[in-house]
């Protein structure tokens, strides 16, 4: 075995562990590597709870180095993971992950799948991109308008059966010209080199997530669009999400982080978009990419 990919869910199992510590009798474990490490960020865009178990790695297999990576990493974030997964005395490298190549732009929504298909026609015709969407109904919606427009678009969400997700990721993967319109739950692991756009028909739930979303376009280093209708409404569905949100409910009185790039209004003007475009906040303090490595 050279390779064992295996989620933090699965290697949190006893069973899965002593599987390890009989490949580690053998000589067998190289490295112990943890990506998107953010994910142990308790506060974080993308927490998952399982991600906190990987903690204790070092104290199982001490000799085994731990390697830790992350492309969205703030400083807070990244100090946090240097706690939680035990790598106070590691060496860290950090970069910039600014993407000149990628064009930042925001419009006021008005009709978000009209706006949409406009984009795509007069900037984007016959290039693969994926749209991001808040809601499953707002992508089986998105997804039927846009294949009737003439659009090859396909869903993608938690909800729809998991063999349908899979011909459809593979489709986008293989297949040139595919739009993958999607909920958050695509895009993890999805290295396309040629994604030429990312859109956004409602607004992400941080500025973490959306770097993230984003940073899917154009790798490689050609260039590509990131796209932003936003709204006031948008606003009130995120607010409503929170108050209903099951961390709420069990942390009363502190809610997550949500990013608002706008002041509301019921009519944001051309000025107000330009100053609040990702393009001048990423340029003041932009997230990182982050390795830690311990040996």
């Amino acid at each position: 075995m050279d390779v064992l990919y295996v989620a933090p869910e699965r290697l949190a199992l006893e069973s899965t562990r002593r599987l390890l510590d009989n490949v580690e009798a053998r000589g067998g474990l190289s490295v112990l590597a943890i990506d998107e490490a953010h994910c142990v960020a308790q506060w974080g865009h993308d927490f998952r709870p399982d991600y906190l178990t990987l903690g204790d790695l070092g104290e199982r297999w001490p000799q085994v180095p731990r390697l830790a990576l992350t492309a969205t990493a703030t400083q807070a974030t990244h100090r946090e993971l240097i706690s939680r997964l035990r790598l106070e005395d590691a060496q860290s490298y950090v970069s910039s992950f600014d993407r000149p190549n990628i064009q930042y732009r925001i419009v006021p929504k008005a009709e978000p799948r009209k706006q949409l298909l406009d984009f795509l026609r007069t900037e984007h015709p016959g290039d693969a991109g994926i749209v991001y969407a808040l809601s499953r109904a707002s992508v089986d919606q998105t997804a039927e308008f846009l294949a009737a427009s003439g659009i090859t678009a396909l869903p993608y969400h938690a909800g729809l059966d998991a063999r349908v997700r899979a011909a459809n990721q593979q489709r986008f993967l293989r297949e040139d010209g595919i739009v993958m319109v999607a909920t958050i739950a695509f895009g993890m692991g999805i290295d396309k080199p040629d994604v030429r756009f990312v859109a956004h028909i409602d607004l992400p739930k941080s500025v973490e997530g959306y770097y993230q979303e984003t940073g899917r376009a154009g790798r490689d280093g050609l260039p590509a669009t990131a796209w932003l209708a936003y709204g006031l409404q948008d606003v009130v569905q995120q607010r409503r999400m929170i108050d209903t949100s099951e961390g709420t409910r069990r942390t009363a009185g502190a809610s997550p982080r949500t990013w608002t790039p706008c002041s509301p209004s019921a009519r944001p003007s051309t000025a107000a978009a330009r100053a609040c475009s990702p393009t001048s906040a990423r340029r003041a303090r932009r997230p990182a990419a982050t390795a830690t490595r311990a040996s």
